[in-house]
Formats: structure tokens, C-alpha cells, sequence
């Protein structure tokens, strides 16, 4: 999850308030692809960056669901992708399910524009974040990882806390969701599940 904690931390600085105006990107559904400078040497490259897919809250753009940190899971075979092998596994595939769970929930604050102007919800974010972290045990699975962070926002606001639901379940770590061993290597036995508490 390391790997996705950084991802995120770099969307989290990289996020405008005027992203939203852009066209295909009301609710922060466009592309955001991380490090792009890095290996773009062909247009396609720039468009995903240094992942298998840019992160979106747009399932049709990134379609990353908890199922995918497990080695040999396919990835959809209808969405373009910069690298088609199955090892969801290995760091760097599986932090990017975690970082596109927390754009989710990143996103959720964001969209809430009645409640947070985009600097609040970056700031919460942040809050959260940090906040979530000091909670996490070492080792964390997924779950503990989801839980440390929903603890956090249900501290400070139900709104967020019933928010951050919606985006983890929506990525099927929902209510149900069931992690790997803490230590497996290949991560078989994610279990998803879609489902609020």
C-alpha cells in the first residue's frame, strides 16, 4: 500500500479547483495519470503515466477493483490499459488499487462543493490521511488500512465517514470485504464485496 499512499499524496498536491471545469470531468472522472514526465515517450504513454490505468472515478477509465491486488485476476479485457500481465500483486499493481480507492474518497469530499470548498477538502483529506496513518497497524492488510481511515473521518464527520463508504465499497472493498493473509505474497483470497454497511 505504500506505493499507493505516495500516487495518492502526488493527486492529492496535483488536484485543481478548476479541474472541474473541464469538459468529461464534472465529478473528477477525468484522467489523472501520475508521472507521466517520466516514461512518456509515446502519446499513450503520457495518458496513463507510470500505471496500468490513470487514476479516474470513472470505472470505463480505471477500472481497478479490489480483486485486482490478486495475482492471475485478469483486467478487463474492453479498457485500454498500458500493461496487460496479471501480477496484481506485485507493489506496484496493487498500491495503485489502493491509491484509486483513495481518489475515490478524495473525490467524494471534493463533489461535496455544499459542504467543502476544493481547499477544505484537500485539507481534510490531508487531515485524514495523516490521521489514518498514525492509526494503521504495521503490517496493515487492506482492510485494516480502509478501517483506520473510516475511523478517522467518523471521529470528525458522519458525513465524510458514510462518504468514504460509498467510494471503498464502490472498488468492492465494501462492508463484507475480506483481505489476503497479511503476508502473502501473491494475494489470493480478496474477497470482494459492494455492500454498505
Amino acid at each position: 500500500m505504500g506505493e499507493g499512499w505516495s500516487d495518492f499524496l502526488s493527486l492529492l498536491v496535483m488536484v485543481r479547483p478548476e479541474d472541474q471545469q473541464r469538459a468529461n470531468n464534472t465529478e473528477f472522472n477525468g484522467a489523472y495519470p501520475v508521472a507521466q514526465y517520466v516514461s512518456a515517450t509515446q502519446p499513450k504513454d503520457y495518458f496513463f503515466g507510470i500505471r496500468r490505468y490513470p487514476y479516474s472515478t470513472d470505472m470505463s477509465v480505471n477500472p481497478l477493483t479490489f480483486k485486482h491486488i490478486s495475482d492471475g485476476v485478469a483486467l478487463p479485457s474492453d479498457i485500454p490499459t498500458l500493461f496487460t500481465a496479471n501480477f496484481n500483486a506485485e507493489v506496484h499493481n496493487s498500491g495503485e488499487v489502493w491509491a484509486t480507492m483513495l481518489w475515490e474518497a478524495y473525490a467524494q469530499l471534493l463533489n461535496d462543493s455544499s459542504r467543502l470548498n476544493p481547499e477544505q477538502a484537500r485539507d481534510r483529506m490531508l487531515d485524514y490521511l495523516v490521521a489514518s496513518l498514525k492509526m494503521t497497524p504495521v503490517n496493515p492488510t487492506f482492510i485494516e488500512a480502509r478501517n483506520a481511515l473510516l475511523a478517522v473521518a467518523q471521529a470528525r464527520d458522519t458525513s465524510d465517514y458514510n462518504a468514504f463508504w460509498r467510494a471503498f465499497a464502490k472498488r468492492g472493498m465494501g462492508v463484507n470485504a475480506k483481505a489476503p493473509k497479511r503476508f502473502s505474497i501473491d494475494h489470493l483470497g480478496a474477497v470482494e464485496d459492494f455492500q454498505l454497511p
